[in-house]
């Protein structure tokens, strides 16, 4: 943490600390992004097979960073709630693809319509485009 001065950790705890009381109205918002009990897991799957309709298994392992032992688990529970269902791979017989049912899809739809409405909250916040770009491009820097 060389170059970081102490203040600037105390400034970024208490702003964090304020975006945390002054959003719990946004509660609401992120309780819907796991509509009916499904983990953030099994969220990114359906996204992931959203938008990607042709990816593999294998494909969303490594796009995801998950372990098959995991994957496998996460897919065998939204085939339990039938929102998604294994199928042989239009590109590699040898493989499987994923294919969301309606009920999966209706759940993605849930799911980006309150993270648009959450991120259009958190960008509302902020002046004008400058300031949002400037503030995505930090973001993004962080997340590096």
């Amino acid at each position: 943490m060389s170059g970081i001065n102490p203040e600037q950790i105390a400034k970024l705890d208490k702003i964090m600390h304020t975006i945390q009381k002054n959003h719990k109205n946004f509660q609401t918002h992120i309780e819907a992004l796991f509509p009916e009990g499904i983990t953030s897991t099994e969220l990114s799957i359906i996204k992931i097979v959203n938008s990607k309709p042709e990816i593999i298994i294998k494909e969303v392992s490594e796009y995801l960073d998950l372990a098959g032992s995991t994957l496998t688990s996460a897919i065998d529970r939204l085939e339990k709630r039938q929102l998604m269902r294994r199928v042989v791979s239009t590109r590699n017989r040898r493989s499987f693809g994923l294919e969301l049912t309606e009920e999966g899809i209706r759940i993605n739809t849930l799911h980006e319509a309150a993270e648009r409405q959450i991120w259009s909250g958190i960008l509302g916040k902020l002046e004008d485009d400058q300031e949002r770009e400037t503030f995505l491009r930090l973001l993004e820097a962080i997340s590096k």
